[in-house]
């Protein structure tokens, strides 16, 4: 009994103990990771969301719901349980501060993010409308430019939010006692974690090309953000793709269909690994080609700035 009592108080990820065997610590923050994102922060984010729901006159325990649209910007909104469970929990068992987790003054290297997003989306469209995976249909009529900007607001929120879970406190965290090569890799497993369910039930060629360009992309995000030394650009990447693709271009976002057409709109074509079926361009081939030459761009990038730092 008090060998399994040990097990249990080297496993709590409510203490910040760090004297315990590695795979041991992996698991501790591994479990702190899957109590933000589920206690902390999905429930108390429903709990938000349902309060917000009936102060706004809907009844959403009984179906009465507001438009698809104004649900999907109220769960972005909702991300702000997820940020601010990771930031209480660093401050609390790790004692970290805001500048640990990568929220430094570099504030202007979010919009580094946002360019290196849009260079990736561009290209990579590009080649998949050459290809014939999507095509081009014009500019949107009517676009709701309020809803559009409210939209890119919530996925501002929502990417920083993730950021902070994967990057800001969990790879630093890891790093304490792993190769940053595994942290790197545990983060973008916890990153991942969450879009599992969305792949889920998709044909196998596209579940295993987005898991493969999940993991790219994640490793994109850590890597920039151990280069730059900030959480920023990591944000204005992971947030600026978002938009771009569910907002602007009127494509699936990790197997979600677009509330609105886009402001630039486009279609994909027979679902195909050119265009990523019903997952979107996540999924596609194209996207993996252009993810991995981006990932090793950003590698000898992260080289050069840890040679200069050294």
């Amino acid at each position: 009994m008090k060998q399994v009592t040990n097990i249990i108080k080297m496993v709590n990820p409510f203490n910040n103990r760090e004297d315990v065997p590695v795979p041991v610590y992996i698991l501790k923050k591994m479990l702190a990771f899957l109590f933000i994102y589920y206690i902390a922060g999905m429930i108390g984010g429903e709990v938000i969301i349902i309060g917000g729901l009936s102060l706004m006159g809907y009844d959403p325990l009984h179906g009465v719901m507001p438009d698809t649209n104004t649900l999907m910007l109220i769960q972005y909104y909702g991300f702000i349980c997820f940020f601010i469970s990771a930031i209480i929990y660093c401050k609390l068992v790790e004692k970290r501060t805001l500048k640990s987790l990568g929220f430094n003054k570099r504030i202007l290297d979010y919009v580094s993010g946002a360019i290196i997003a849009v260079i990736l989306l561009v290209i990579t469209m590009g080649i998949c409308c050459l290809t014939g995976g999507i095509s081009f249909i014009g500019i949107g009529k009517n676009v709701d430019y309020v809803y559009t900007l409210a939209l890119l607001a919530g996925l501002m929120i929502q990417g920083a939010a993730e950021e902070a879970m994967c990057r800001g406190f969990l790879m630093p965290s890891l790093s304490k006692k792993v190769s940053t090569p595994v942290a790197v890799f545990l983060s973008a497993t916890a990153f991942a974690y969450p879009h599992f369910f969305t792949l889920a039930d998709g044909e196998f060629k596209y579940v295993f090309m987005g898991l493969v360009n999940i993991y790219l992309i994640s490793i994109i995000f850590s890597l920039l953000m151990l280069a730059r030394a900030n959480i920023w650009v990591s944000c204005g990447l992971h947030s600026i793709w978002n938009f771009l693709l569910y907002g602007v271009f009127g494509l699936a976002l990790s197997g979600n269909e677009a509330g609105t057409s886009g402001i630039i709109c486009f279609q994909a074509n027979k679902a195909s690994l050119l265009n990523g079926g019903e997952y979107g361009i996540e999924a596609s081939l194209i996207m993996t080609f252009i993810l991995i030459m981006a990932v090793f761009i950003t590698y000898k990038y992260w080289k050069k700035t840890e040679e200069g730092r050294n």
